[in-house]
């Protein structure tokens, strides 16, 4: 859950990875609003919702903006020129709508409900140094983003051959001893043999052609996670000539969320490397706050504005109360003042902060692993029966954390410790191979 969409008197769109759901101020019905947008729950995620007060409906989902069209009782999609058609954010600004993409912002020239938009391109932030964080460097080489469909295409086939070499020295192993039992007792092993000797010359084959990219993809993805991810969260390096990170453009794929303050006169920027303000035109270089909350690698998920002036600001950090003038920051679960993080500490936080719904009588708060906090609001059978994304499955299983419940916190060791022993059987077996030749 991300958030809600109050669209009536006692009409609430909820969404989020769940889609988007109409319901009651008391929760008591809940209804699928998702005619028109495409199949699959991933392309159903929804970021932001906003309703212009000419009651255009507008929603931000993973594969572009729509707009509710009520007489068809569907979502339609607008054209927008995005390179990335992930939505991170909408805001209304004098009546007008505000698009966030990964990269750029989008203003909208009119308050006609299928609208023209600009697109503007942030100037680089006044502390920008040149070099990107490490972490965004790690991330993009392990996947093969690094060097575009060439470079996913290649990680395809790192993956491909790492469950090769895991079957063929399976056959390395067990084989020899398989095929000698059974020449004790006079059975034919001529099959098992010819299948013997393939896979152990395109075992070696195959490895010293590959081991530099399969070190290259087992170094960088131990990086990825806690524990190893907390050393290098914070660490910034040159970005690597003639790839995806040599961009023009300092904010390629780090923006998050934005939001207008009438008050204070400039725009807030959550991106990436922090939280930046910057003029009403973004005409100039974004400044970053000198104090201001943790928000995790993974991206913020709530932020808002309240009357004493303070951000709600919501991550797998937690929640916190910020206020940019005095440069407090109170947690938003406690009420106590908020500890400030070394950059060696966890990158998240006792409370992983989903997402956020305010209605009349009450404020829902989502945690990530525990669900609702602090509410009484059984979960409807409507959305618990809900489907995944086949990824989302490939993903917990490929980051150990599927068996969190079986063995709780240890499970962030998996990673490192199968990523070390891969490391281990990779430079071993090119040790013996050398040796041998």
């Amino acid at each position: 859950m991300k958030g809600g969409c109050l669209i009536a008197p006692d009409s609430l769109l909820l969404f989020g990875n769940i889609g988007i759901w109409l319901t009651d101020e008391g929760f008591s019905t809940y209804l699928p609003f998702m005619e028109g947008l495409p199949k699959g729950m991933d392309n159903r995620r929804v970021a932001a919702m906003v309703l212009t007060p000419e009651k255009n409906l507008y929603a931000a989902t993973q594969t572009g903006l729509y707009l509710w069209e009520g007489e068809l009782n569907k979502w339609y999609k607008l054209l927008l020129p995005l390179k990335d058609e992930r939505i991170t954010d909408l805001r209304l600004k004098d009546g007008k709508l505000v698009v966030l993409g990964r990269s750029e912002v989008y203003l909208a020239t009119s308050t006609h409900k299928i609208p023209d938009f600009n697109q503007l391109i942030l100037p680089a932030a006044v502390n920008d140094d040149g070099k990107i964080g490490l972490f965004r460097t790690l991330w993009v080489l392990h996947s093969g983003e690094l060097w575009g469909i060439a470079g996913r295409v290649i990680v395809d086939i790192m993956a491909l051959s790492l469950i090769f070499f895991a079957l063929t020295g399976y056959v390395y192993f067990f084989f020899p001893k398989w095929i000698r039992s059974r020449k004790k007792r006079d059975q034919d092993v001529k099959k098992i043999v010819t299948v013997n000797r393939f896979a152990v010359k395109w075992h070696k084959k195959l490895g010293i052609w590959l081991v530099f990219f399969l070190l290259i993809t087992s170094l960088t993805g131990i990086f990825l996670r806690p524990p190893l991810l907390i050393p290098i969260a914070h660490s910034r390096i040159a970005r690597i000539p003639y790839s995806l990170l040599d961009n023009p453009n300092t904010w390629e794929d780090k923006l998050r969320a934005i939001y207008w303050n009438q008050e204070l006169n400039h725009w807030l920027i959550a991106t990436d490397d922090g939280l930046y303000f910057c003029d009403e035109a973004f005409q100039t270089a974004p400044q970053p706050f000198a104090e201001q909350p943790p928000v995790s690698l993974m991206g913020i998920n709530v932020l808002e504005y309240n009357e004493q002036g303070e951000y709600l600001i919501g991550s797998f950090n937690g929640l916190f109360r910020w206020n940019p003038i005095t440069s407090t920051i109170i947690d938003g679960i406690t009420g106590e003042p908020s500890e400030k993080k070394t950059n060696a500490a966890s990158p998240i936080g006792r409370h992983m902060i989903a997402g956020r719904v305010a209605t009349a009588s009450q404020t829902l708060v989502f945690d990530y692993n525990t669900g609702l906090l602090d509410a009484e609001i059984p979960m409807p059978e409507e959305i618990a029966g809900l489907p995944m994304p086949l990824w989302n499955l490939a993903l917990e299983i490929h980051t150990g954390r599927i068996v969190q419940d079986l063995i709780g916190i240890g499970y962030i060791f998996i990673v490192p410790l199968f990523g070390i022993t891969v490391i281990l059987i990779l430079v071993s077996g090119l040790i013996i191979y050398l040796r041998r030749r």
